[in-house]
């Protein structure tokens, strides 16, 4: 990586970098988002009121978002819709559909306890990937936030991500079946990784 990144808490930053980090989120899974809308730029309006910013850390490079990292914990997932919004987007049936598709799985309990946080996606500007940009982000998370236990799910086909998991120091627990939202068209199932930390942080955003 030429240049290292700036970690921020989309909290503590600008609507801007808000849109910017929606963006690269509609853009990263565009796919099976698309049942939103075929315009990346429509699907980036519905979701952004859903982003809880205190649940998401980014990459910033010359000030802008390069990559966005969401996360969840016993205090709540990262993500929260509201159906009035979806419904005044797309209309009533529409809405609806979208609203409880989206929640299904972005606001889905999880069954954790307070010493364990579930990654739940990791999405990074084309132009920058491939540069350890996103590495660098989870890296930070990874020393910073107080939890000693972290959790994600992989797509078994995205080799790529399993290995930069495995260099952070995940594991593999368990396969599951299923494919995975992020890459439903995917051959295989899913993979459940996990990485013990040893910490006595605060959370500080």
């Amino acid at each position: 990586m030429v240049k290292k990144p700036m970690i921020k808490n989309l909290a503590d930053l600008s609507q801007t970098h808000l849109r910017q980090a929606v963006e690269i989120f509609a853009a990263s899974f565009y796919e099976p988002l698309s049942f939103i809308s075929p315009d990346v730029d429509v699907i980036a309006d519905i979701l952004q009121h859903s982003f809880v910013p205190s649940n998401h850390f980014v990459a910033l490079l010359d000030g802008n978002v390069v990559s966005v990292v969401s996360f969840s914990t016993t205090a709540g997932r990262s993500h929260r819709f509201q159906h009035d919004h979806l419904v005044d987007k797309l209309g009533f049936v529409r809405g609806t559909i979208v609203f409880f598709r989206l929640r299904g799985v972005l606001e889905k309990p999880l069954d954790l306890d307070e010493s364990q946080c579930y990654i739940d996606s990791v999405a990074t500007d084309t132009a920058f990937r491939g540069m350890g940009v996103s590495s660098e982000l989870q890296r930070y998370l990874l020393r910073r936030l107080p939890y000693k236990e972290f959790l994600l799910e992989v797509a078994e086909s995205n080799f790529k991500a399993i290995r930069m998991y495995e260099e952070l120091g995940f594991t593999v627990e368990e396969r599951k079946a299923q494919r995975s939202f992020w890459k439903p068209n995917s051959e295989g199932g899913k993979l459940s990784l996990r990485k013990q930390v040893v910490t006595d942080k605060a959370f500080s955003k």
